[in-house]
Order: C-alpha cells, then sequence, then structure tokens
C-alpha cells in the first residue's frame, strides 16, 4: 500500500488538483457572464435615467398651450387656452375647423405673452348644427421663436 501510495498517489492528487480547477473555472466561467449581464443591465439604467433627466430638463424649459371648452350659462360657452408648460408662450393663436360647425370669436389673439400657469377665455358659438366635440389646433412661439402646434379635441 506504502508502494502504491508513492508511484500513484502523485497522480492521484495531480488529478483531483485539475478537476478542482476545471470545476473552478466554470464557476468563474459562469459567475463572469453573470457579472456582464449585471453590467450590461447597469448601463441601460444609467441610460434611461440620462433619457429621464433629460426629458424632465426640456420639459421644465418648454411651454405647453393646452384648450378646453367650458359651459358659462345656458347655451353660452367658451374656449379656456392656458399654459400648461413652465416657460412663458408668446403669439398664441387658436383655430377651430368649419367642418364643426363651431365658432370662435378671436378677440384676444393672438395672445402676445402667456406666463405659466395663466390663461385666458375667448367666446365660442355653438347652436343645434353644431359638433358635440371639436378638435382645436393651437399655435404658440417659446422665447426663441419656435414654432408649436398642437391639435386637440374639446367637446361641449
Amino acid at each position: 500500500m506504502v508502494e502504491f501510495l508513492q508511484n500513484w498517489g502523485g497522480l492521484i492528487l495531480s488529478g483531483v488538483s485539475v478537476i478542482i480547477a476545471v470545476i473552478s473555472i466554470i464557476q468563474s466561467s459562469k459567475a463572469q457572464k453573470l457579472q456582464n449581464k449585471i453590467n450590461e443591465l447597469d448601463t441601460k439604467i444609467k441610460e434611461y435615467e440620462l433619457e429621464k433627466i433629460e426629458k424632465e430638463k426640456t420639459e421644465a424649459s418648454s411651454s405647453v398651450i393646452k384648450a378646453r371648452a367650458i359651459n358659462v350659462g345656458k347655451n353660452s360657452y367658451r374656449l379656456k387656452i392656458y399654459n400648461a408648460g413652465n416657460t412663458t408662450a408668446y403669439n398664441i393663436s387658436a383655430q377651430i375647423s368649419n367642418e364643426y360647425c363651431v365658432m370662435l370669436i378671436n378677440d384676444k389673439m393672438p395672445f402676445e405673452e402667456l406666463e405659466p400657469q395663466n390663461g385666458f377665455d375667448e367666446v365660442l358659438i355653438v347652436h343645434m348644427g353644431s359638433a358635440r366635440k371639436f378638435k382645436v389646433e393651437l399655435t404658440w412661439q417659446d422665447k426663441d421663436g419656435n414654432e408649436h402646434k398642437d391639435e386637440q379635441f374639446c367637446s361641449i
């Protein structure tokens, strides 16, 4: 037995060492693949956060003009136009297509300057043939003079 251990003991110990090394390499490879996936997901999260920050900066420095129809009395309506953004809007105007048979009296438009969270009203003339839902086309400029357009539906 002592002779066996002297002759084969070193080989057996070397074989066990090789098996342990192979297992270690396999486990290390799996761990590296997992780490690569984690790094890839971390990069995607950081890109998403940067996009979100850029979007918030853009929204913080933009004006957003909205409109809605409001009933102010029996068969009397107004179109409330307001700045839902965070910066001042300039030269605001609104139009309603003739196909809806709703008339917009433009006595204040183009409205020269509209501060954030402020608005103004225009008179809407509605009759029996008027559509209950109509599209309002809004245009305005930002502080740099860039023109913006938006279309939205209002209902009476």
